[in-house]
């Protein structure tokens, strides 16, 4: 469990806190992944969706999408009886990079985790600081609530600029 880590702990990343999962062999109850392009992401969701078919609860998209969304039952097949999708309204004013990252009100979700209504908490290009992912782990662990958070990257002619994929 995390529950030793402290919160101000300001080297934390996320990469540290999957590890810590993993060295307990732990399930991975919080994942954050970087996607190039909405079929990739279209992928993404409907796998997300197919893990967690069994567990009959609810799939939680929080600010998805909602071209690739549409294609989870169309092209993927998923049954979308069982995804609820929210979606955080972008303050007047905001610049197209703050549209993109949006900050999402963490107590909500870290509730959310908590209660284990949902087998998965997808939050889509959300800005995280990281005692924030500390606490949703912590919570994603005892809710036994999946949280990933998928971060939409696109490609660049730029040769400057290389991204680097998990």
């Amino acid at each position: 469990m995390l529950q030793t880590i402290s919160n101000n702990n300001k080297d934390l990343t996320i990469n540290s806190v999957i590890q810590c999962n993993e060295d307990n062999n732990s399930p991975h109850w919080f994942e954050s992944k970087s996607i190039i392009g909405k079929y990739e992401l279209s992928k993404q969701y409907a796998s997300i969706c197919q893990q967690h078919r069994q567990q009959k609860k609810w799939v939680l998209f929080i600010n998805p999408d909602e071209s690739s969304l549409e294609q989870l039952s169309t092209i993927h097949g998923v049954d979308i009886s069982k995804v609820l999708c929210v979606n955080v309204k972008v303050k007047q004013g905001s610049t197209k990079q703050e549209e993109t990252l949006i900050n999402l009100n963490i107590e909500q979700i870290k509730n959310v985790l908590c209660r284990g209504n949902c087998s998965a908490v997808i939050l889509s290009n959300a800005m995280l600081k990281q005692d924030e992912i500390v606490e949703l782990n912590t919570c994603a662990i005892q809710g036994e609530t999946q949280c990933i958070v998928l971060k939409t990257v696109t490609k660049s002619i730029d040769k400057k600029q290389n991204f680097k994929l998990h």
